[in-house]
């Protein structure tokens, strides 16, 4: 390659080589190949832009680096040991092992789907547990009713109060989340409770423990008895500062008057209701809303000169709406924001308006015959003096003849406001009238031939008790005796973490409601046959109810993971693809059925495209096959996608002879090799495997109980049998197979462990399969909850068959700071490179700078100006990139992840989006945060490379090209001169900053937009509903958290010897050091810069704090104020007047954005770190420092003249905080990294640690309000994942792991 070079070429020799390591040292023949062909390709790549001439194409240097690329994934990471791809070899010079031809020579055996069958099976599962369920509350039941009988010959009225319970009689356990005693309940009573008062609570405790042990997935059990008293299992203390009514709860109210409810709340706001009065109508406004469930349709309205409802959604206006929690949401704001009028109430509008709402959503919807309405008045009934009768008059005329029209079916109850010690007479008889629609009294003839269903008036004032009043309000509807179990829509533990459900039944004695029984159910648990479905990649399930409201969808997180509620919507909006509504219609219709349907390739669903074998045709076959479970109301559907090609299973597999099989459970084993791999407890000595979630048969049962050493050991012997005699510990039948698959990498990583002169830079190596199996290299203890399969290395290399696939840059949770990753498919053959046939992903985490390093060690004319004006890069596929000069640069103040294309090089990419052919903007459908997300998607088959299209951009030129076999990109910069360019983007948060237009070639970074919703329907809006839905939401992960002195005696696996690096070129890059350049102010130079460790000196910079937060220290309001944001450089005075009157038209855009749009997005969840960025890189710099800064001090950041994010606030709202905590990450990550809460958004949370998701930070039963309802299906109920975390009351924390044996400490320098 050398020989190729004429003198007076654009590369200089390479300077600064290591006086700790000669070049040939750091980088050995096969590197310096791979480095001289890289600085070949940049060198031509530069060639027509610093105005030297190049004889080289640039496309054929491009291959030499593709090829190189290929050796290092396939001699670092092992791809082609694994399975043999002659197609990419065919023309190399060098030679593989046998072990190369591994997966290819497995045998498969084919498999063609039968969706019928298969559907019956698993609905027959689901069906078991929903089983179990309702027979634990009809159990309960029973004995309530049998008790009752014995009530009446033997009062049982003893009352056990959970707020008088001794300290002594409870212990903390973690499915609860709290102190409870798991052999007595306890009871809790309303206002004004009968003394002898039936309660049962006693005779129940033996059956309620009983149901405890025998059923998985139990939460709490309950009775909440009508005559007021809440019985609940297991006894713990909760709201004990006052009494407690249960019976105003959703879950109550649906299992006593099951029939759907249409619910119109009508709020007095007149000149003669005071601002007591009124504060009692908003109080007793939000307790009837808050009493419904989603089967029940509301409106609230409010009354005065003229009649408002809600604007929080344009169908309030003409529409009840269901309840669910969003349309709760509103409507509470829209309650509380009600003001006193000056103006007269003009009562008869108010209803005449409330009427009509309930005339048009019975005309518009299938109206069922025993459906209830009813209109809700809060008012004080005071009318004008001089036309009172008039006024009553007309109202009550209005209410006769608008009721008749619904065939006198709706009734009115009126609560009448009062002031204290004033009563108004006249308007009490009003309101009387009004709710027994007394129209004769005035005069108003009846007609009618049906009779009225008359309501009842109550008195309000300051001493109600509106719970158990207006909370109450069913008690006037009709009972109808509906004695069966119900099962409510998944809704938030609201004491603790995740989502449940709430199976319950009334109970009855005779005639007499007597109450409800109910249990409360871990959503993960009913789900997890949904969630964790893996009959082959060709495959995926979910699970709707009869309303086709959709429950678990594969591109929804997994249940035990979420931190909101889906999208209360229709499946049609997940299955977007031509055809699906005539197989939804057939889904609500037929109980069991099946149907195909073909699909245009330019029509599909992204989680389509990742299970076609043939992607080569222009349709391709969908097959739906579903079923009712019976005793519920939820259908279960199975889609195959190409149903007709079968799919390859691994036939029975042995382990490879010279394998060790390891578990990862590394402290319960007592390995006596056991060190640190930064913060993870690890060995050197051999990879571990883990087994995620979905590798057992019943996931929930494995993530809600503590693994044993005596399990592990189970596992071990189990996965290591050849002879098939060890009996299954709970695994999959396939999960074997993986293992033993896998086990064939084990000792190609292990002699690159002794002989890769990268070590330095690689932090890990591992291989995942589509059941959840992990192996990695240095074996590491796990988090539980980890599954590879969700993270986007694995979701990107699937995307990306047969490709070598960059993901990141991305804070590694493990503690080696910003990583990138590559990964790679391996397939059955290779000659079947389909997504649909990948049998296992690679990968291997480099460290961020080490791509970085190889522009700057081999190509100088990428740092001869400090990255200024000639910069080089790299970006993967959908414009995120990997390397490039800011994401180094100390004092650049720029994070190092989630950085974009239009955020750094906006010119470009203004540029390249005049290349249709090359890239677009993409939009899609998010249910889990609900929005609209906009990406971009770069084309891997381009041919050629991109160069200025734009006449007038002289000032700045680029060249752009992919690097063939891979998802990456590499360009570089040549900026002669000042030039200005502009991308839309906001620095406050993701929102688009007008979501009502996206154009191709208009420049905006990556954002995203409310996802509009039809509140009253559930359907998406018509623009929305053509937008496909996103792909699976990436999920946070947490560290598992060791015995803390273990953190202090173990040592490093892996010794850098960052303190005997003396150079630049020796210390960039390497694992666990920084070069450290600049002082701790963050602006001065050191003027002897040094190696030192990351926790020393974070990202260059002398005691900046880590993004780990060593210490266990938070984020305080002003560290995060100091988080660096995108900032222009300073310009001359011309481009300073554009720049300006550009920032006035953008703050002008900005601001009208925020009055539309925010209000909108307030309260919604943004897509957490997909396409986002954080700002890690210098959390020291105080803001107004940095605003002072002038562009000389910037170091080698870009002097670039753009706009490239200009809107920034300084103030960091509350609001702002809860919407971006504690959600995941949809963007890169790696094998086991997390996304920590930080990187949701380019303006992190306040008052979190970045990995608090992993660490215990405090004592959570302090923060507990024990006056907090339990929220037992609504009434109480408190989560626990083992994997997750829990209190601190206790020494040590409850997932806190020691090491159960002596064990000898091992570790290894990293020859680079």
């Amino acid at each position: 390659m050398a020989s190729r070079w004429r003198a007076g070429s654009v590369i200089s020799p390479r300077v600064g080589s290591s006086s700790w390591e000669s070049p040939s040292q750091l980088y050995p023949s096969r590197v310096r190949v791979f480095s001289r062909c890289l600085v070949a390709f940049l060198a031509l790549l530069c060639g027509g832009l610093c105005g030297g001439e190049s004889e080289f194409s640039i496309l054929e240097e491009a291959q030499v680096l593709a090829v190189q690329m290929k050796k290092l994934s396939a001699q670092e990471l092992g791809v082609f040991t694994m399975q043999l791809l002659p197609a990419y070899f065919s023309n190399l010079s060098f030679s593989f092992s046998p072990s190369q031809r591994i997966f290819s020579s497995f045998v498969y055996t084919e498999k063609t789907s039968n969706g019928e069958t298969e559907v019956q099976q698993l609905a027959k599962k689901i069906r078991e547990k929903f089983n179990r369920y309702l027979d634990v509350v009809n159990r309960n039941k029973q004995v309530v009713e049998a008790s009752y009988t014995a009530h009446l010959t033997s009062p049982l009225t003893d009352i056990q109060d959970c707020c008088s319970i001794p300290p002594s009689m409870m212990e903390f356990d973690g499915n609860f989340n709290t102190n409870v005693s798991k052999t007595i309940s306890c009871d809790r009573l309303s206002p004004s409770v009968n003394s002898r008062a039936f309660n049962p609570g006693r005779d129940l405790n033996s059956v309620l423990a009983d149901n405890l042990k025998s059923n998985p997935g139990i939460k709490w059990q309950y009775f909440s008895s009508e005559e007021g008293i809440f019985t609940v299992f297991p006894a713990h203390k909760f709201h004990c500062k006052g009494t407690y009514e249960h019976r105003s709860r959703p879950v109550y109210v649906s299992a006593v008057r099951p029939q759907s409810k249409h619910v119109v709340v009508l709020v007095d706001h007149g000149a003669s209701v005071s601002e007591t009065q009124l504060q009692i109508a908003r109080d007793a406004a939000l307790v009837i809303l808050n009493s419904i469930d989603e089967h029940d349709k509301i409106s609230v309205l409010t009354v005065a000169d003229a009649v408002r409802s809600c604007s929080l959604d344009q169908c309030y206006k003409s529409f009840l709406s269901p309840a669910t929690s969003e349309t709760k949401r509103k409507m509470s704001t829209f309650i509380n924001n009600i003001k006193a009028s000056d103006s007269p109430t003009q009562h008869a509008l108010g209803f005449q308006k409330a009427f009509q709402l309930l005339r048009n959503t019975t005309s518009v919807s299938k109206q069922q015959s025993n459906t209830d309405m009813v209109i809700i008045y809060l008012s004080s009934g005071i009318t004008s003096r001089n036309s009172s009768e008039q006024e009553k008059r007309a109202t009550l005329s209005i209410i006769k003849e608008e009721n008749h029209h619904l065939n006198n079916s709706v009734m009115i109850l009126t609560y009448a406001l009062i002031n204290e010690g004033v009563t108004e007479l006249k308007g009490l008889a009003f309101m009387r009238d009004l709710a027994e629609q007394n129209s004769v009294k005035y005069g108003v003839s009846d007609r009618s031939q049906l009779p009225v269903v008359k309501g009842g008036m109550l008195v309000l004032n300051q001493l109600s008790n509106l719970e158990n009043t207006v909370g109450r309000f069913y008690i006037n509807l009709p009972n109808r005796m509906i004695d069966v179990a119900s099962f409510s829509l998944p809704y938030a533990d609201q004491m603790g973490d995740g989502f449940i459900m709430t199976v319950s039944r009334p109970c009855y004695f005779g005639n007499l409601l007597l109450g409800v029984v109910g249990v409360d159910v871990n959503l993960a648990y009913i789900l997890e046959d949904v969630t964790y479905y893996q009959d082959s990649l060709a495959s995926y399930t979910f699970l709707i109810d009869n309303k086709g409201y959709t429950l678990m969808h594969p591109s929804l997180t997994r249940p035990y993971l979420m931190t909101e509620a889906p999208l209360h919507t229709d499946i049609i909006h997940y299955e977007n693809i031509p055809g699906f509504a005539a197989v939804r219609q057939n889904i609500l219709s037929l109980p069991l059925g099946s149907q195909v349907i073909a699909v245009p390739i330019n029509s599909s669903l992204s989680w389509h495209m990742n299970r076609l074998r043939d992607p080569s045709r222009e349709a391709y076959n969908v097959s739906y096959a579903w079923k009712l479970v019976q005793d519920t109301s939820f259908i279960l559907c199975i889609v195959y996608v190409q149903p007709e090609i079968p799919v390859k299973h691994l036939k029975n597999l042995n382990t490879a002879p010279s394998s060790k099989l390891l578990y990862h459970r590394l402290d319960l084993l007592g390995q006596p090799s056991t060190c640190l791999h930064f913060k993870q407890l690890a060995t050197v000595e051999s990879p571990t495997v883990m087994l995620s979630a979905g590798s057992f048969s019943s996931p929930y049962e494995h993530l809600s109980q503590p693994e044993t050493k005596r399990m592990v050991e189970h596992y071990t012997a189990y996965l290591s049998d050849n002879t098939r005699l060890i009996a299954n510990p709970g695994l999959k039948s396939s999960v074997r197979n993986d293992v033993m698959a896998t086990s064939h990498v084990t000792d190609e990583w292990m002699s690159l462990m002794e002989l890769s002169s990268l070590n330095c830079y690689i932090v890990r190596r591992y291989i995942a399969t589509p059941n959840g199996v992990l192996r990695i290299y240095p074996g590491s203890l796990m988090d539980k909850a980890f599954d590879p399969t969700r993270r986007q290395w694995y979701l990107h290399a699937v995307a990306n068959p047969g490709l070598i696939t960059f993901t990141g840059p991305y804070l590694d949770v493990g503690g080696a700071g910003y990583v990138v990753t590559i990964s790679h498919t391996i397939h059955a053959s290779s000659s079947q490179m389909a997504p649909g046939y990948a049998v296992a992903v690679m990968g291997i985490d480099f460290t961020l700078r080490y791509f970085y390093k190889v522009l700057l060690d081999l190509l100088p004319i990428c740092n001869q100006d400090k990255g200024h004006k000639i910069r080089c890069f790299i970006m993967e596929d959908r414009g995120y990139l990997v390397a490039h000069p800011t994401l180094i640069d100390p004092k650049g103040h720029a994070p190092a992840e989630q950085q974009h294309i239009t955020h750094k090089e906006p010119l470009v990419a203004n540029d390249i989006l005049n290349h249709p052919n090359f890239v677009k903007k993409n939009l899609c459908n998010s249910f889990s945060d609900r929005t609209v997300q906009r990406f971009y998607k770069f084309n891997t088959s381009i041919v050629g490379d991109l160069t200025n299209l734009v006449h007038g951009s002289h000032c700045s030129k680029y060249r752009l090209t992919r690097i063939p076999g891979t998802n990456a990109f590499a360009g570089i910069v040549n900026e002669t001169c000042d030039s200005l360019a502009f991308c839309a983007c906001s620095t406050v948060d993701r929102l688009c900053l007008n979501c009502h237009r996206m154009e191709q070639n208009e420049c905006e970074c990556p954002c995203e937009c409310p996802l509009e919703v039809n509140e009253c329907t559930g359907n998406l809006t018509n623009a929305e509903n053509r937008n496909p839905s996103c792909e699976v939401h990436q999920e946070p992960l947490s560290l598992t958290v060791i015995e803390p002195s273990l953190q202090d005696t173990l040592p490093q696996c892996i010794n850098t010897r960052c303190s005997q690096r003396f150079t630049s070129s020796d210390c960039f890059g390497v694992l666990d050091c920084e070069w450290c350049m600049v002082d701790s102010d963050g602006k001065t130079h050191l003027d002897k810069p040094y190696c030192a460790l990351q926790k020393e000196c974070f990202g260059g910079i002398v005691g900046a704090k880590s993004p780990y937060m060593d210490g266990m220290g938070l984020l305080a309001d002003e560290e995060v104020a100091s988080l660096n944001m995108i900032k222009s450089a300073p310009v001359g005075p011309v481009a300073g007047g554009i720049m300006g009157c550009i920032m006035v038209l953008v703050l002008a855009v900005y601001a009208y954005r925020h009055q539309i749009h925010r209000r909108s997005h307030q309260h919604m969840s943004p897509l957490a770190a997909q396409e986002m960025s954080v700002r890690m890189s210098n959390l020291d710099n105080e803001r107004d420092e940095r605003d002072e800064d002038s562009h000389e001090d910037r170091g080698i950041i870009s002097n670039t003249r753009f706009i490239a994010a200009v809107i920034e606030r300084h103030t960091h709202s509350p609001e702002r905080r809860r919407r971006y905590w504690g959600r995941s990450g949809t963007e890169s990550d790696h094998g086991y990294s997390t996304m920590s809460p930080q990187e949701d958004s380019e303006n992190p949370p306040c008052n979190n640690d970045p990995l608090s998701a992993g660490v215990d930070v405090g004592n959570h039963d302090e923060d507990l309000d024990l006056d907090t309802p339990p929220q037992t299906a609504a009434l109480l109920s408190h989560k626990f994942y083992p994997y997750r975390h829990t209190h601190a009351h206790h020494p040590l924390h409850p997932h806190t792991h020691h090491l159960q044996a002596a064990v000898t400490v091992h570790s290894v320098d990293a020859e680079c």
